[in-house]
C-alpha cells in the first residue's frame, strides 16, 4: 500500500504528499470565499496508476537535472570532467523513493540520498531535504540541497507544477491567462546547444496560446508568476523570491485542450552541462548545502 501523508491547516488548506513515489505533491487546496474548496493542481488517479511512465499531475521535483542533456550521438547523456553518464530528463528524484523524516498536522519533511544506483549515473554523495508546509492557508515549500562528497558537486534543480485549468467550476479554459513578469524570453538553437535572447515584457500570456515547444524566461524582474481564471474571479499565484538561485521560468503545456498548464522555476535551462560556459550549473563546494523557499496560494483574482 502506498502511503499518502494528508496535510491540513487552521484555515481549512489540504495538500496530499506520496514520499516513495518520488516525494510527489499530489494536491494543494484552500478554501476561497464563495468558491468552497479550491483546487490548484491537476490531480489524476490516472496519471498516478502510470507511474513512473506519466507524471501529468501535482508537482514533481527535477534533480539533479533540469529537462535534458545532450551529447553528439547520446541523447539524455551528460559528461563531468571527461566522463560521460546517462541522466533521464528532469533527473532521477522524481522516480525515486523518499523517505519521511518529520511529519505533523500540517507539514512533512522528506529526504532523498545517494545510493548505490545514483552513484551509477551521478557519482555523487548528497542529502536532499524538501519540507511542504501549510501556514495560513497558503503552502510553502522548502528545500535544502546538500554535497557530502570531496569533490565539487554539480547539479540543477526545479519544479514541474501541473497547474489545474480552468480553476473555477463554471469557467473554461479559454477564460484564463498567465501574468508574466517582465524578463529576457531564451529560444533555443538545435537541441539547446546555443540560445539566442529577446526582451519579454510583463504581459498576460493567454492559455489558448501554444506552447508545447516551452517558453523559457530569466533575467526576471520579479519571481511571481500567476495563474488567472478571470472568469472565476480566482487565481493561483507562485513565488519562489526566496530561491534566486532559480533564474528561469519555462512556461509548457501539452496542447492549448489539456486541464493543465506548468510554471516551472529552474536553476538553469535545458543542456546546461553541455553549455559549461554558460555557468548555468550550481556547484556546491565539498560540505556545502543550497537552501531555498518557495509558496503557492489561492486566492481571489
Amino acid at each position: 500500500m502506498i502511503e499518502r501523508i494528508q496535510l491540513r491547516d487552521d484555515a481549512g488548506a489540504v495538500a496530499t504528499v506520496i514520499p516513495e513515489l518520488g516525494g510527489w505533491l499530489l494536491r494543494y487546496a484552500r478554501p476561497v470565499g464563495s468558491h468552497g474548496l479550491v483546487e490548484a493542481l491537476r490531480d489524476d488517479e490516472a496519471v498516478v496508476e502510470r507511474y513512473p511512465k506519466e507524471m501529468w499531475a501535482g508537482n514533481p521535483v527535477l534533480f539533479p537535472m533540469v529537462s535534458y542533456s545532450h551529447l553528439p550521438g547520446a541523447q539524455n547523456h551528460y559528461e563531468w570532467e571527461g566522463r560521460r553518464f546517462p541522466m533521464p530528463q528532469h533527473g532521477f528524484a522524481r522516480r525515486s523513493r523518499w523517505t519521511v523524516a518529520a511529519c505533523a498536522a500540517d507539514s512533512v519533511t522528506m529526504e532523498l540520498a545517494d545510493t548505490a544506483e545514483t552513484l551509477e549515473v551521478y557519482p555523487f554523495r548528497f542529502r536532499y531535504s524538501l519540507t511542504y508546509r501549510l501556514a495560513g492557508g497558503r503552502l510553502h515549500w522548502e528545500q535544502s540541497i546538500e554535497n557530502r562528497s570531496e569533490p565539487p558537486m554539480p547539479f540543477g534543480s526545479g519544479f514541474h507544477p501541473y497547474f489545474r485549468l480552468p480553476l473555477g467550476a463554471n469557467s473554461r479554459r479559454e477564460d484564463c491567462h498567465v501574468r508574466c513578469p517582465r524578463g529576457i524570453r531564451y529560444n533555443p538553437v538545435g537541441l539547446s546547444e546555443a540560445y539566442f535572447t529577446e526582451p519579454f515584457p510583463a504581459q498576460e500570456v493567454p492559455v489558448s496560446r501554444d506552447v508545447a515547444g516551452t517558453i523559457q524566461l530569466g533575467d526576471l524582474a520579479e519571481r511571481e508568476f500567476g495563474l488567472v481564471d478571470r472568469a472565476a474571479g480566482l487565481e493561483v499565484v507562485l513565488n519562489w523570491e526566496a530561491a534566486p538561485e532559480h533564474r528561469f521560468c519555462a512556461l509548457w503545456s501539452r496542447t492549448t485542450s489539456e486541464d493543465f498548464y506548468c510554471i516551472e522555476p529552474w536553476t538553469a535551462l535545458p543542456n546546461a552541462f553541455g553549455r559549461p560556459d554558460d555557468r548555468e550549473i550550481r556547484v556546491l563546494a565539498p560540505g556545502g548545502v543550497l537552501r531555498s523557499s518557495m509558496w503557492v496560494d489561492i486566492r481571489a483574482a
